[in-house]
C-alpha cells in the first residue's frame, strides 16, 4: 500500500473522530511505528494539516475541520520518475549537497511542495527509461533476494554471462552501481549499471550471511550449460554475440552455450540470425513465445 493511501486513510479516521495514532496506522498497513510516525509528520508539516494530539484519547484530531487534503494522486509512471529522481538527489555530493539530499528525501515521500530557497537551483539529471526500468527490477530482486542473470561488459572486455546476488544500489561520482556477489562467491563487488547489457530475474533465491549474500549449497555447484546451434546470415565480427560466446561448428553454423533459457530467448528475439538448428525443445519454446505474443495482439484487435 502506498504512502498516499495511508495518508488518505489516516485523514478519514481523524474526520470520523476515531483518534488515530501511529500504532493504529502501523497495524492497519503492517508497517513500522517509525514509518507510521513519518507519515503523520508528513501530513502535519508538508501538507499543513492542523493536527493536534489529544493525550486523553491517545490520538489526533483536526483543530480546523475545514482542512481538506490536497490532490495527492499521481500515476504509476510519475511515481517511478519521482523515485528515480529521489535516488539521484539523495546521492548528490557536490554544491549545496546537504540541501539537495534533503530534497531527495522529500521526493521519496512523493511531495510536490515548492522550494522556499529562491536561490537554490536543482541539478538536472537525465531520466533514462532503460536505466529506470533496470533499477526498478533490481530493487525487486534486492527485496525478494532473487538471483539475477546479467550480460555484463566492463570497459573494453567482452560481455560476460553472470548470476548475481544483488545487495544494494549505490552511486559514485557520475555512475550508478549495483553492489552484488557472483552466485556462490561471498565477496561483494561493484557492477556499473551502464555495463549491464541485459537483465533477467531468475526463480532462485539466495540466503544472507554475515559477510553478505551467499548462494545456498545446492545452488553453488557449477551449472551445466545448454548448447544451441545457430546458422548466421554472415560471419560475426567478434566472438561475442550480444554477450554469448560463439564457436564455429561449420561454414556458417555456430554453437552457443547458455544457462538461462528466458534470457537466451530474449537474445534470439532481437539479434540477427537465419536459422535455429537445435535443440528442438528451444525451437518449440521460441515458437510458443512468439505465438503467444501474436495471439494476444490478435485478441486485442478483436476487442477493439
Amino acid at each position: 500500500m502506498s504512502h498516499i493511501h495511508r495518508i488518505q486513510w489516516f485523514d478519514q479516521q481523524v474526520r470520523q473522530a476515531a483518534y488515530p495514532n501511529s500504532q493504529l496506522l502501523a497495524e492497519q498497513f503492517e508497517i513500522s511505528r517509525r514509518q507510521a510516525q513519518r507519515d503523520i509528520e508528513y501530513l502535519a508539516e508538508s501538507l499543513r494539516a492542523p493536527l493536534r494530539y489529544v493525550a486523553k484519547q491517545r490520538g489526533y484530531i483536526y483543530e480546523d475541520n475545514s482542512f481538506v487534503l490536497p490532490h495527492l494522486y499521481i500515476t504509476d509512471e510519475e511515481q517511478r520518475v519521482l523515485k528515480y529522481l529521489a535516488y539521484r538527489y539523495s546521492h548528490y555530493d557536490y554544491e549545496d549537497a546537504r540541501t539537495i539530499r534533503k530534497i531527495g528525501g522529500l521526493l521519496e515521500r512523493f511531495t510536490d511542495q515548492p522550494l522556499t530557497d529562491k536561490e537554490l537551483r536543482l541539478p538536472v539529471f537525465e531520466v533514462n527509461a532503460h536505466r529506470l526500468q533496470m533499477m526498478e527490477m533490481l530493487e525487486q530482486a534486492i527485496l525478494a533476494r532473487r538471483v539475477v542473470h546479467v550480460l555484463y561488459r566492463d570497459g573494453q572486455d567482452s560481455p560476460q554471462e553472470l548470476y548475481l546476488c544483488p545487495r544494494q544500489l549505490s552511486r559514485r561520482v557520475e555512475e550508478d552501481y549495483l553492489v552484488a556477489t557472483v552466485e556462490g562467491d561471498g565477496r561483494s563487488e561493484y557492477f556499473s549499471l551502464s555495463g549491464i547489457r541485459q537483465l533477467t530475474l531468475t526463480g532462485r533465491v539466495f540466503a544472507a550471511g554475515e559477510d553478505g549474500p551467499a548462494a545456498p549449497a545446492e545452488q553453488a555447484r557449477l551449472l551445466k550449460p545448454f548448447t544451441a546451434r545457430i546458422r548466421m546470415k554472415e560471419a560475426p565480427r567478434e566472438s561475442s554475440w550480444g554477450g554469448y560466446r560463439l564457436r564455429a561448428a561449420a561454414e556458417d553454423v555456430y554453437e552457443v552455450d547458455f544457462y538461462d533459457t528466458s534470457a537466451f530467448i530474449a537474445q534470439l528475439l532481437h539479434a540477427e540470425w537465419s536459422a535455429l538448428l537445435s535443440p528442438k525443445w528451444l525451437k518449440e519454446k521460441l515458437r510458443s513465445s512468439c505465438e503467444a505474443v501474436v495471439r494476444r495482439l490478435d485478441e486485442q484487435e478483436n476487442d477493439q
